[in-house]
């Protein structure tokens, strides 16, 4: 059955008894309150929805979706009941999204991780969130569903190689100032390198998506702990775990392959540990 992602129901090709209370001042300020009560745990300026809800009635919002609108609107602005009810409520359509593109459970979970950043971050240019483009014309299932794709499409079109490219820390190698680290980042760069992509490959999805946030996509930790419902001490010990992490999952990986001897294994680690968030950075982003 199709549905629309944000106009009239095709189904009948009217708005039926929508379009009297949104004719109608007293009834449509019935429907705003009655969208904000059937969510009693999400807080909210009443003012502040009651004008969102304006601006989408003149935009042909209709009332069975204020609720819809509602917790957008809320989630938009960082409220965490919002934010589980709005994931609960929007993944079916997320992953089914993501699914017509790539059904595997990592590309999934990049969409998830991609999409909360496009809906819930606020734009540089424009300073305000995504999420707020929603009208309630339609299901907001559906509308996420939308946005999801054309993610997951981005997303696709824009994949990296397997393997990323032998020069990708070369900057990095040359900006060392080290003399020592330099001429080991030189020596066994190719090595390096393959070290950290396998032990960022390694990682669990959410650990290596909050790197990706954090040192790809520039996220503060008080936007990556909203992202995720947590505290920011949460966020912070999240992060520099995961880059704990690679760091010794790195090193060990080279002392393996390079068969070093023990009184080189200091050095390994101060070369891996050298740059070590620009050269995650790098990776992450190739």
């Amino acid at each position: 059955m199709a549905r629309s992602a944000d106009g009239p129901d095709r189904r009948t090709g009217t708005m039926g008894r929508d379009q009297d209370i949104a004719g109608s001042d007293s009834l449509w300020q019935g429907a705003v309150a009655r969208a904000r009560e059937a969510h009693p745990d999400v807080r909210g300026d009443e003012a502040g929805f009651a004008a969102h809800a304006g601006a989408a009635r003149e935009k042909g919002a209709r009332a069975e979706h204020l609720g819809e609108l509602f917790l957008a609107w809320a989630a938009g602005r960082g409220d965490a009941a919002a934010l589980r009810q709005l994931e609960r409520l929007i993944a079916p359509d997320v992953e089914a999204a993501a699914r017509r593109v790539d059904r595997s459970p990592a590309f999934i979970d990049e969409v998830r991780q991609a999409l909360r950043v496009r809906l819930l971050v606020a734009d540089a240019e424009r300073g305000r969130v995504r999420i707020d483009e929603y009208a309630g014309r339609g299901p907001l299932g559906a509308w996420i569903e939308v946005a999801a794709l054309r993610v997951a499409l981005n997303l696709k079109r824009g994949a990296a190689p397997a393997t990323a490219s032998p020069d990708v820390l070369a900057e990095l190698v040359g900006d060392e100032a080290d003399p020592e680290l330099r001429h080991m980042k030189t020596l066994y760069r190719a090595e390096f390198r393959e070290a950290l992509a396998a032990a960022l490959s390694a990682l669990p999805g959410r650990q290596r998506a909050v790197l990706r946030l954090s040192y790809v996509d520039g996220l503060k930790l008080a936007q990556l702990a909203r992202l995720y419902q947590v505290h920011e001490s949460t966020a912070s010990r999240w992060v520099s775990q995961a880059a704990a992490q690679v760091a010794e999952d790195a090193r060990r990986r080279l002392v393996e392959r390079l068969a070093l001897s023990p009184s080189s294994l200091d050095s390994v680690t101060r070369m891996v540990l050298s740059n070590l968030d620009l050269s995650i950075a790098r990776i992450l982003g190739d």
